[in-house]
């Protein structure tokens, strides 16, 4: 008789990766009130056990998916921008348009990132990723715009970020979605505070 071959025992990423997604789909259900090590190990169907193997607490689970999610928010500063935008407000509102559309898709962004909790560790960690962020998105202008001189003491674009964040969070906060009118207002707060260092018009880095 033959025998049938031994069930493979999942690696140590697979099950990490069965854990995020199971706290994703918690927090996309039902929230952060919804989330305990017992009832996420019920959603990615394996023992207690081994979620406190990888994760002690629940806010160590929801740190490593932050970081997920900022992988995640990287990349939409990789997407090309829209072809030859009119300006460089243009191209702000595209990006812009991009983190909102982002948040609108994601559940389980808007709850870590923009929800009213009190998780000190991904604030702190959603405020340096602020940082890396605000350099990208200045790359992603200086590619199309020849850029005039801007502050050593301040980072504008970071600041142009998180002020338009917090407006997103406020407006979630409140109402528990991502409404047109607020996210046309963070868009306009972007645009508002970077044209305080930006003039109007910008002359085009050549070839674009």
């Amino acid at each position: 008789m033959s025998r049938s071959a031994p069930k493979r025992r999942a690696s140590s990423q697979e099950r990490i990766d069965r854990i995020l997604e199971a706290t994703t789909a918690l927090l996309d259900q039902g929230g952060l009130s919804a989330l305990s090590i017992y009832a996420i190990a019920e959603q990615a169907d394996i023992p207690p056990s081994s979620v406190y193997h990888f994760f002690p607490q629940v806010s160590d689970v929801l740190a490593a998916l932050a970081e997920r999610l900022f992988l995640e928010l990287d990349g939409i500063l990789q997407t090309p921008p829209v072809s030859h935008p009119s300006s460089w407000m243009a191209l702000v509102a595209d990006i812009e348009q991009r983190f909102q559309d982002y948040y609108r898709g994601n559940p389980a962004a808007r709850e870590l990132l923009l929800g009213g909790h009190d998780l000190a560790a991904i604030r702190q960690a959603d405020q340096q990723h602020d940082q890396l962020l605000g350099r990208r998105f200045q790359q992603c202008l200086a590619e199309v715009f020849v850029l005039p001189p801007l502050p050593n003491d301040v980072d504008i674009f970071a600041l142009a970020m998180q002020a338009a964040d917090k407006l997103l969070a406020v407006g979630y906060q409140q109402s528990g979605e991502l409404s047109d009118p607020i996210c046309r207002e963070a868009t306009r707060l972007m645009t508002a505070y970077l044209g305080v260092y930006l003039p109007p018009v910008l002359a085009r880095v050549e070839g674009r």
